[in-house]
C-alpha cells in the first residue's frame, strides 16, 4: 500500500472540533443575555428606588408646606392681635399688691346670697355675741388673720411703713382689714340693738371703718348689673342684689396664701 493509499480515508476537516468552538459562542450567548437581563433588572430596582426617593420627597415638601403656612397664618393673627389690641394703661393688677409682695390670684363668677341663718348677723341681734357666731366671722379669716411677714424686701417697691413687730417685718394685707371693718360695725349695731356692752373705743373705732370700708367700696367699684328684688319685706320694686353675678377673686386660693405668709397663728377677727 502506497502513501496516498494510506492516508486516503482520513477526513481533512474535524468535526469535534468546529463543534467545541460553536457550544463556546452558545455558552457566550447565553452569559450575555444574562448580563443584559442582570443590567436591566437592576435599571428597575434603581428607577423603582428613585420613584419611592421622588414621592418622599414630595411628600415632605407638602407637609413641611402645610405647617409652614399654619405657622405663617398663626403669626399674622398674632400680630394682628398685637398692633389691634389696646394698650394697657398700666401693669398693676386690679384689686391686687401694687408693690410685688402678693401674687395674681385666679378669678370666680359668683352669686351673692342672703344669710338667711343669720351666721354672721343674727335677726335676734344678741346672738351675735354668742361663740357661734363669733366662731363664724373667725372662719372667714385666714390664720394670722393677713398679717404677712416679709422678710426680703429689697425685692420691692413703695412698702408702706412696717407694724410695730418683734423681729420681723410685718404688713398687713386690705381684705381681712375690711373684714375686721365690718365685723365691728354689726358688732356695735348688735350690741346697741340688744344693749349689750360695747368695746370702749367703739364711736372712734366706727367713724375709721365707715371712712375706710366707703373708700374700699370706691376702690373696687363693682360693675355687676343687678336686677329687680325678691326679699324685700315690701316688695318697693327696687333691688336687693341677690340675682346678679359678680367677678371675684378666688378667696379660697387668697386664704391659702396669706396662710403661707403669716406671721404668727392666731384666728381672731375681733
Amino acid at each position: 500500500m502506497d502513501a496516498d493509499t494510506k492516508y486516503e480515508t482520513v477526513q481533512f476537516d474535524d468535526r469535534d472540533d468546529r463543534s467545541s468552538t460553536e457550544v463556546e459562542e452558545s455558552l457566550i450567548g447565553e452569559q450575555d443575555k444574562r448580563c443584559r437581563h442582570c443590567f436591566a433588572r437592576q435599571a428597575l430596582e434603581r428607577n423603582k428606588v428613585e420613584r419611592e426617593k421622588r414621592r418622599r420627597r414630595e411628600r415632605w415638601n407638602f407637609f413641611s408646606g402645610v405647617v409652614n403656612t399654619v405657622l405663617l397664618l398663626a403669626n399674622i393673627g398674632l400680630l394682628v392681635n398685637e398692633l389691634t389690641r389696646q394698650p394697657r394703661l398700666n401693669t398693676w393688677d386690679f384689686g391686687g399688691d401694687l408693690t410685688g409682695v402678693s401674687p395674681s390670684f385666679p378669678q370666680q363668677i359668683k352669686t351673692f346670697t342672703p344669710d338667711y341663718e343669720g351666721k354672721y348677723a343674727p335677726n335676734d341681734t344678741s346672738l351675735f355675741f354668742t361663740n357661734e357666731t363669733l366662731n363664724n366671722w373667725n372662719e372667714l379669716m385666714p390664720y394670722g388673720m393677713g398679717f404677712q411677714w416679709v422678710n426680703d424686701t429689697h425685692r420691692y417697691h413703695d412698702l408702706p411703713t412696717p407694724i410695730v413687730w418683734p423681729d420681723k417685718t410685718v404688713f398687713t394685707t386690705s381684705i381681712t382689714h375690711q373684714l375686721h371693718c365690718l365685723f365691728a360695725v354689726v358688732q356695735t349695731y348688735s350690741g346697741l340693738k340688744a344693749d349689750h356692752e360695747l368695746p370702749d373705743d367703739h364711736h372712734w373705732h366706727m367713724i375709721h371703718c365707715f371712712a375706710y370700708l366707703r373708700q374700699t367700696i370706691m376702690c373696687s367699684a363693682d360693675m355687676a348689673l343687678e336686677g329687680l328684688e325678691t326679699t324685700f319685706p315690701d316688695h318697693n320694686g327696687g333691688s336687693d342684689g341677690w340675682d346678679s353675678k359678680h367677678v371675684c377673686k378666688d378667696y379660697g386660693e387668697v386664704k391659702k396664701y396669706l396662710e403661707n405668709v403669716r406671721a404668727y397663728d392666731d384666728r381672731e377677727i375681733f
